[in-house]
């Protein structure tokens, strides 16, 4: 029976755990969060819970110790939100066996820069998705998790490059979704749907409410409240990423920008039946049943009282390792980017950080992102020799 190693607690846990169970393959689970070690064992088993369909699995040993549970795994699976990928990838890189695979679920922006540097010496086969393959939230913590939605095509990157297409097959089964390969890591850095949309919606949404206050009943909704003014700062966005993409291709001759699919063109194949209207990129949000219900982040200050949470992991995550990183690239080949620029700077003050000052990646707190930069990578023959595997990073 071959083994894989889920290094996670969270909602894609959940339903890695049930998938992969219930696919044969014996599973451990790493988790050194708080307390999700006890609290996964003590739940017996996963369902996983999808329309008509039920799915089942049972993980073999859940350690927050990964010497305990990575030793022996073909295959590790990175369930974690990209902030934790650094800490989770250094405890783990001892005990990995020279012939695993390490793949991140989502791997977000920069992945390969931080993965890379870390298990430099590894010289490991290394996979990431665009985005995760289901909208997916847990019903009982260690028992039940619900998919709301699967999208019905995912991008697939790893290095050596060579190695996408036989991952994005033998995978698919796993994930149950399709898995489409693409050259790069770099087309899922510029590709990564969740830098536009997450910050995206926070801004068209969450800007100028600090001081609304809800009730259970009237948060907004997230993805389905997308009006005119978000779709059209979403739109925006993803023209920068494409002039971007163009503009990088032009200096680097292996990298192929049709590669990096623009956001309606992304949303509409990932949920091709899921949506009622694909009039436009406002219709398509809003009618698009696997969102249906998801409301606007926010915090409790009081009973039956909310307020918008503006520390979100749709600002925590999707700006230091999404938009810090595109921007970063932007700044290596001399591209504006206006729109993603005034979302960077509104977040960057909620956040309390500092990462663009006065129009460069200059800011306090640029080193806690994966930009290009941080590894070294500041003119476009470096990032060329890195993509190419010519030379290493720094760890």
């Amino acid at each position: 029976m071959p083994k894989l190693t889920i290094c996670g607690g969270g909602n894609a846990a959940h339903v890695l755990i049930g998938l992969a169970g219930q696919a044969g393959w014996e599973v451990d689970v790493f988790a050194p969060l708080a307390d999700e070690a006890e609290r996964l064992r003590t739940g017996g088993g996963i369902t996983v819970l999808q329309q008509d369909k039920i799915s089942v699995g049972q993980a073999h040993c859940i350690s927050p110790d990964p010497a305990e549970v990575v030793s022996g795994s073909e295959l590790v699976l990175l369930a974690l939100p990209a902030f934790a990928h650094d800490t989770t990838l250094r405890a783990i890189a001892p005990f990995l066996e020279p012939s695993a695979i390490v793949g991140a679920l989502p791997a977000r922006s920069g992945f390969d820069f931080a993965a890379h540097s870390i298990l430099a010496e590894r010289d490991l086969t290394l996979f990431g998705l665009q985005t995760l393959p289901w909208a997916c939230r847990i019903v009982t913590y260690g028992q039940a998790v619900e998919i709301l939605g699967t999208k019905e095509v995912i991008n697939l990157a790893a290095r050596p490059p060579t190695l996408a297409p036989r991952l994005a097959k033998e995978l698919a089964a796993l994930f149950n979704v399709s898995l489409q390969p693409v050259s790069s890591f770099l087309v899922l850095t510029l590709a990564n749907p969740g830098q536009i949309i997450h910050p995206g919606i926070m801004y068209g949404l969450g800007q100028g409410r600090e001081a609304i206050r809800f009730t259970q009943d009237t948060i907004p909704l997230f993805y389905q409240g997308v009006d005119p003014f978000t779709a059209g700062l979403l739109q925006a966005m993803s023209t920068e990423v494409q002039t971007l993409a163009r503009a990088l291709a032009a200096h680097l001759p292996n990298f192929d920008p049709v590669e990096v699919t623009p956001l309606y063109t992304w949303l509409i194949r990932s949920y091709a039946t899921a949506i009622a209207d694909k009039s436009s990129l406002q219709r398509a949000f809003v009618t698009n049943r696997a969102y249906a219900g998801l409301k606007l982040p926010t915090r409790a200050i009081g009973p039956n009282t909310f307020a918008v949470d503006y520390t979100t992991r749709y600002l925590a995550e999707d700006v230091p390792y999404g938009l810090v990183v595109t921007r970063g690239l932007a700044e290596l080949v001399g591209v504006s980017t206006p729109t993603i620029d005034e979302v960077i700077y509104w977040a960057q003050a909620h956040l309390k950080r500092s990462y663009l000052l006065n129009g460069r990646l200059a800011g306090t707190d640029l080193a806690e992102t994966r930009a290009p930069q941080n590894y070294g990578i500041r003119t476009l023959e470096r990032l060329a020799a890195v993509m190419g595997g010519q030379e290493a990073l720094p760890a």
